[in-house]
């Protein structure tokens, strides 16, 4: 069984992380891994100074050839009171059901299932938040605090699209754009998981709670100016993930970008089932603020990847803009359950 330590995110404000599609409206439920990791070092960079950050952290990841960088992240996906959520893996499940396409995440137990080569039977009534989320029986009696009796649905988040209005800075002209919002009910937030290096002691760990606490007062993801991704974060404590004895594929709970070809050949033979994301974003750095960093493909959470899950694939990718003064690292890699065929 794989132990991890867990943290917790409750939001206080709506979170905006942006998402392929027109302008700004379009926003994720969850947070990539790479996302947290950039807001980590942003933070942790202000409070310890950069020196710091590539002491602590960016040379492990950079300058050594593998197994003794500080931590490795999932991303943070949906809870909501003791059930957690977990992206939908993208094997053949051979699931006929139209309805399948529109699950995004799927409970703890039923991911336990389908990680240990077992698919339960899919029915659209069994899916809720607008059929997004596919959850057991059991884990409907978990969630029926969360019913909304004028839709019979229940409701965990939802997304809304709030109109803003923008002002020209010379003729005063306004222009009307719209935002997109997720919105968490109560006692729904998200969680990941970390697997830190022992040989970093606690330190390093205490350093990486001071900047998640500092990250939920400042906010994570965009909008932040206007106070969106405000949090509390949580120790949930060391929470298992689902395991499987002799795994013959694995399933990333984090965007992957192989670190060369040879690794990418490994990842993807004929049992390989995966969804490809392009990840863009600007630099936010003091020297290069507003730059726009290289866009980067990389292998979506949910992924179905072959090879053993460990040593983790993976590496950081330098996205550096052309005149950027300074690298800019963009976190890929994977945090691997391991995934047995039916």
């Amino acid at each position: 069984m794989m132990i991890f330590p867990t943290y917790r995110l409750t939001f206080g404000s709506p979170l905006h992380i942006g998402e392929r599609g027109v302008g700004l409206e379009e926003t994720r439920v969850h947070v990539p891994a790479d996302t947290l990791f950039s807001a980590l070092c942003s933070v942790w960079r202000e409070l310890y100074d950069v020196e710091a950050l590539r002491r602590d952290v960016l040379d492990w990841f950079t300058e050594d050839e593998g197994g003794s960088e500080p931590f490795f992240l999932s991303s943070a996906f949906p809870f909501a009171g003791s059930v957690r959520f977990f992206p939908k893996p993208l094997a053949w499940l051979n699931v006929t059901d139209k309805a399948f396409k529109r699950v995004r995440f799927v409970s703890e137990s039923i991911f336990t299932d389908l990680v240990s080569g077992q698919t339960p039977t899919f029915s659209e009534a069994d899916c809720v938040n607008g059929k997004t989320v596919w959850v057991t029986a059991e884990d409907k009696k978990k969630l029926a605090g969360w019913m909304d009796e004028t839709t019979d649905d229940i409701v965990l988040w939802r997304r809304d699209v709030v109109p803003r209005v923008t002002l020209d800075r010379i003729t005063s002209a306004s222009e009307l754009w719209h935002l997109g919002e997720m919105k968490f009910s109560a006692g729904v937030g998200l969680w990941f998981a970390v697997a830190f290096h022992q040989g970093h002691g606690e330190t390093l760990r205490s350093k990486f709670e001071a900047c998640l606490r500092v990250l939920g007062d400042t906010g994570l993801g965009g909008e932040r100016g206007t106070g969106h991704g405000l949090f509390i974060s949580d120790y949930a404590g060391e929470e298992a993930l689902p395991d499987v004895a002799e795994p013959n594929r694995f399933v990333t709970l984090a965007p992957l970008c192989p670190k060369d070809t040879g690794q990418l050949t490994a990842l993807t033979n004929e049992a390989a089932s995966y969804d490809l994301l392009p990840r863009r974003g600007w630099v936010t750095s003091p020297e290069a603020k507003n730059l726009r960093r290289k866009m980067v493909w990389m292998f979506a959470e949910g992924s179905v990847l072959t090879g053993n899950p460990e040593p983790r694939a993976g590496g950081l990718v330098n996205v550096k803009p052309d005149v950027c003064p300074h690298d800019v690292w963009r976190y890929g890699y994977a945090f691997p359950v391991g995934m047995t065929s039916s």
